[in-house]
Order: structure tokens, then sequence, then C-alpha cells
């Protein structure tokens, strides 16, 4: 028995709303993660400020954790982008599924 290699349309064209609604989501959750990644670096480097502020040798200290507060800020850049982009995506994703099945 010959199998059809092609895709079911439905399920194509379901893959394709997923995937363009995916492409959409990603774009639009730039924004919202920028700002995340910038307030979550203003608020490392004020908590460095005000270290620095309260030790004695607060030079040293101040270079050292405001380096330390990008280093992790940039390490959760690509979870904040998830949680940023998963539920734009889903939102996108059932309010088209939604409209379709209407």
């Amino acid at each position: 028995m010959v199998k059809n290699i092609y895709m079911d349309p439905k399920k194509r064209k379901d893959l394709n709303l997923r995937l363009g609604n995916l492409i959409i989501a990603i774009f639009l959750a730039t924004v919202p993660t920028a700002i995340t990644y910038g307030t979550l670096s203003i608020h490392g480097l004020n908590i460095c400020r005000s270290l620095s502020s309260k030790v004695s040798n607060s030079r040293e200290i101040k270079i050292s954790c405001d380096k330390a507060s990008w280093d992790t800020t940039k390490s959760y850049i690509f979870l904040i982008g998830f949680f940023i982009t998963l539920p734009t995506w889903m939102w996108f994703y059932w309010s088209m599924k939604k409209r379709e099945e209407n």
C-alpha cells in the first residue's frame, strides 16, 4: 500500500498558522523583552550602587558587582524572551483558530 507523501491540507494549514503566529509573536515580544531586560539591568546596577555606598572598598566592589549584574541579566535574556513570547503566541494561535472555526 502506498502512503500519501503529502500532508493533509487541514494539518498543513494548522502548521502554517502556528508558524506564522510564532513569527509574529517573536517580533512583537522583542519590545517587552527589551523593556524587561533594561529594567533588570537598572535594578542590578542600583543594587551595586547601594552596596558600594555601604562598604569601605567601594570602587573595586562596584566594578565587580556591575560586571556580575550585567552577566547575570544577559544569562536570562532567552528565558525572559521565551516567557514573554509563549503566551503571546498562544493568544494569537487560539484567537486565529477560533476565527477560522467560525
